[in-house]
């Protein structure tokens, strides 16, 4: 699920323009309404993709850390030292855990457990609960967590959980910092997609209920339901143009995946069953997954992933680290399958 962005807009206009399939008095334009897209790296969409799969892993150096299973089958947080892209030397640091939202910033790992904000000191291992919660998302940026509460409002505090303060006063979903400001959906108006702008403006970007954006260069990509279905539709950020694209019924969101130097989306599709297919954005037709069953993607670095493989039946069946060249590696449980 994620972004790639290339130069910054030379025409950017005076004032914000309405979506095309917004009616245009559908509500005022903000007073500052201008919008200049930054550049974004590989790296940038890489963490974007990653947070909107709930980031159950995070690759720090060499160590992997993430969700995993004891003996028993019961969720910890474990880590693995990647030696020549293989996950070896497993280490279970907390037990009864389901971390979710992993970050890092100096010596700590950030996530989200039940509902609680806690860290983790990558020299020691010790754990601080920052807050009890209950918090439903979370991400590092700019030297600061930015989080949203029990009532889905989007807020920001110190790395020590000091200092928390409202941001957006609205439940939102999606929400994710970024160099123009915040992109969230608006539960509260039919799940459509805005954007608050670090100066306080904040404008609609879709009209209809919009999921998981993933942002690439300028263009928003996410997957769109109105009175037609389940689609992939995309916004440009520079001129507010929405575009809805003739891909076949989506079943739930689309996923950003790299494979080279590109990104492909990953789609579930609706009917029997979970059927998955591989898109370039902008594409109308894929190619079909290889595999059976169904798989989420937990991490998505600029070189390599990891995915959630789960069996027809919704049951785990291993995690899958797929590197830069599409090898794959099945791991589960400290042991490795292949």
């Amino acid at each position: 699920m994620l972004l790639l962005l290339a130069g910054c807009a030379a025409n950017v206009p005076e004032a914000t323009p309405a979506p095309t399939d917004a009616p245009a008095a559908a509500e005022p334009a903000p007073t500052v309404s201008v919008l200049v897209p930054q550049g974004y790296s590989a790296a940038d969409t890489a963490a974007m993709s990653a947070y909107m799969s709930a980031n159950r892993c995070l690759i720090v150096g060499q160590r992997l850390y993430g969700l995993e299973y004891d003996a028993e089958f019961r969720p910890v947080l474990a880590s693995y030292l990647l030696r020549g892209g293989q996950p070896r030397s497993f280490q279970i640091l907390c037990e009864d855990c389901v971390p979710e939202y992993l970050a890092q910033e100096g010596n700590y790992l950030y996530f989200l457990n039940g509902g609680r904000l806690q860290r983790l000191a990558l020299r020691g291992h010790a754990f601080e609960t920052l807050r009890e919660g209950p918090v439903q998302s979370l991400q590092i940026y700019d030297g600061a967590l930015y989080y949203t509460d029990g009532e889905g409002r989007y807020c920001r505090c110190a790395l020590d959980g000091t200092g928390g303060e409202v941001l957006i006063d609205r439940p939102c979903g999606y929400a994710w910092a970024m160099s123009e400001g915040v992109i969230y959906q608006s539960e509260s108006e039919g799940n459509c997609l805005r954007m608050r702008l670090w100066d306080g403006a904040d404008r609609r970007l879709t009209a209809a209920a919009s999921y998981a954006p993933l942002r690439i260069g300028n263009t928003v990509w996410y997957s769109q339901r109105d009175g037609e279905g389940s689609v992939l539709a995309s916004v440009d950020l520079t001129d507010g143009t929405v575009r809805r694209w003739e891909t076949p019924d989506l079943r739930g969101k689309a996923e950003l995946i790299p494979s080279g130097e590109d990104w492909l989306l990953r789609v579930f599709l609706a009917g029997d069953g979970w059927k998955q297919q591989l898109l370039r954005p902008g594409e109308t037709e894929g190619e079909a997954c290889a595999y059976s069953g169904y798989r989420l993607c937990d991490y998505v670095g600029e070189s390599c992933r990891i995915d959630a493989a789960y069996d027809p039946d919704g049951r785990i069946r291993c995690f899958v680290l797929v590197d830069e060249a599409g090898g794959e590696t099945r791991y589960f449980g400290g042991k490795v399958l292949d």
